[in-house]
């Protein structure tokens, strides 16, 4: 005997969860973009096969039909709650009005590209997602999936609706993103060789990956520094040259590179190389090493070719202790790549000049509002980023948030008018067992689960997905929408947007809510369009 249920994209689904009685299946999606569906079904019998056929229903050519893809939802084990305030907890009572559940818990968060048989019987989920090309004529796409369990069958029919907006490809995308690249851990989660042919192919689906989350930017490896006799003689950029080389063939827009100096804490008006720990960048060999650097990495943008591709990222989170330092090393930068954008995520306001990419975090953001947005309206490009701090119910990607917090975000993106999202979380794999301890250690405490990667390492080098990702894509492309609804209603829109969220620590954790307001998101580019039209 076969059960299923139906649950919504944008709420978690747990291996415990409960039928709902819902077993319709209808998806909405604008051109250029997805739209998808949570699966679980209890099987008494096994084996169990899952199989898909579309209705060869495209009004013009089969081959623009929507894409259906199928993975298996896998359970990841969530050790600690998120804090009210800083990383984690064990005390449930200070955070249960903000979190899903109570810790430890599993949570269906790594989707696994399914291969149409599951061998053992009992519970499982799927993940169905369906992906409309730019092109394809808008109308209304059928199919079934079938489930069988030896003599057990059932047929699920599937409607897409493809809708006339369209998500614009990444080359016109209106929102740019980042997220950082851990380039010592896919070695080490894949035990492949760095540097080896087999650890630049896994490189290159995680590429892949980032291009599909709509990540516009590729964050480079920084130069390895090369001593002789304990004397710093110049930088080794083979590292950096080969994966700007991949990335642009698999598509990126643009190229980050790696940051190269820090402060030892937060309150230090110094900034240091990271390659020597002792030599301030104000001093005199500091500028002298920082030439060195910055002179040799302008020859390799040079020999291939990325002037026009390049951005640089100098020092994480820049201080008001430290802003002043922080215009010095952008100085010097700018001395050696001349035109080059300098991205940063930051702490201040007091950066003029010696930024052109303010990457303030949500709640900084907020704090100092009236400010980022004088200098955004006096020109200055304005993206805002997430990480562990401050915690509590701030919009992030942790596992115990609601899942809508993962798309909503960019909502809060679009709302505010700002152009890009940044996280440094990407593939992080900190610890023994992502698999069992979500929760990632950091400097003798815990990251919020999920904090440090938004994909997992899966079989033959390559990253699977996560519900997050598909969250984030999500909003990423549902901020594109919602700019292009701005730019003819903007009142009506905005008015749309806080419907649904108002602040980056005020939201809904409905997902039936979030899906809703964007149909009627859909339904207003549609108006619009017919009304210029």
């Amino acid at each position: 005997m076969l059960q299923f249920s139906v649950f919504c994209d944008m709420d978690w689904l747990y291996p415990d969860s409960a039928h709902n009685g819902i077993t319709r299946i209808s998806l909405h999606l604008p051109r250029g973009g997805h739209d998808g569906i949570q699966l679980l079904v209890d099987a008494a019998r096994a084996p169990i096969s899952v199989s898909w056929r579309p209705d060869l229903s495209c009004p013009s050519d089969t081959d623009c039909a929507p894409v259906l893809r199928l993975y298996r939802l896998r359970p990841v084990g969530v050790n600690e709650n998120t804090s009210p305030t800083l990383m984690t907890t064990t005390d449930y009572e200070s955070c249960r009005a903000f979190v899903t559940r109570r810790a430890p818990f599993e949570v269906y968060d790594a989707l696994q590209p399914f291969d149409g048989e599951i061998p053992e019987g009992g519970r499982f989920a799927l993940y169905l997602c369906a992906e409309a090309f730019s092109d394809t004529p808008p109308g209304l796409y059928t199919g079934t999936l079938t489930i069988t369990a030896q003599q057990d069958r059932t047929d699920l029919p599937v409607r897409f609706t493809v809708h006339t907006p369209v998500v614009p490809v990444l080359t016109d995308a209106r929102l740019g993103m980042l997220n950082f690249f851990d380039y010592d851990g896919l070695a080490a989660q894949h035990k492949t060789v760095k540097g080896s042919d087999e650890y630049w192919e896994s490189f290159r689906r995680y590429v892949r990956a980032q291009i599909t989350l709509r990540c516009t930017h590729i964050l480079l490896p920084p130069g390895e520094a090369v001593y002789q006799d304990n004397v710093l003689t110049g930088f080794d950029f083979s590292m950096a040259g080969q994966a700007g080389r991949i990335a642009l063939e698999e598509g990126a827009v643009r190229l980050c590179g790696g940051h190269v100096a820090h402060w030892h804490e937060w309150d230090d008006s110094e900034y240091y190389p990271d390659w020597d720990q002792t030599t301030g960048i104000t001093t005199p060999e500091g500028y002298l090493q920082m030439r060195l650097y910055f002179s040799q990495w302008a020859q390799v943008i040079r020999e291939n070719g990325w002037e026009d591709r390049m951005t640089q990222a100098l020092a994480d989170e820049p201080q008001t202790h430290n802003d002043k330092t922080y215009r010095i090393l952008a100085g010097i930068c700018r001395k050696f790549l001349p035109g080059v954008p300098i991205i940063d995520a930051v702490e201040t306001v007091n950066l003029g000049g010696g930024i052109d990419i303010w990457v303030p975090k949500q709640d900084t953001y907020e704090k100092w509002r009236d400010a980022y947005d004088t200098l955004k309206a006096a020109g200055e490009e304005m993206w805002f980023y997430t990480c562990a701090f401050p915690a509590g119910p701030a919009m992030n990607r942790s596992m115990d948030l609601p899942l809508t917090v993962s798309r909503l975000v960019l909502w809060m993106g679009a709302l505010y008018r700002l152009s890009g999202f940044l996280h440094w979380g990407f593939n992080f794999y900190i610890g023994e067992d992502i698999w069992h301890s979500a929760c990632c250690p950091h400097k003798g405490a815990l990251l919020p689960a999920g904090d440090a990667h938004i994909v997992y390492p899966g079989t033959d080098g390559a990253p699977w997905r996560s519900m997050r990702f598909e969250a984030q894509c999500g909003g990423a492309e549902d901020y594109e929408l919602l700019m292009q609804a701005a730019a003819v209603s903007p009142d009506e829109t905005d008015a749309l947007i806080r419907t649904v969220c108002t602040t980056f620590r005020d939201y809904t954790g409905d997902g039936a809510a979030v899906a809703a307001a964007r149909r009627k998101l859909i339904d207003l580019l549609e108006k619009e369009a017919l009304y210029n039209g």
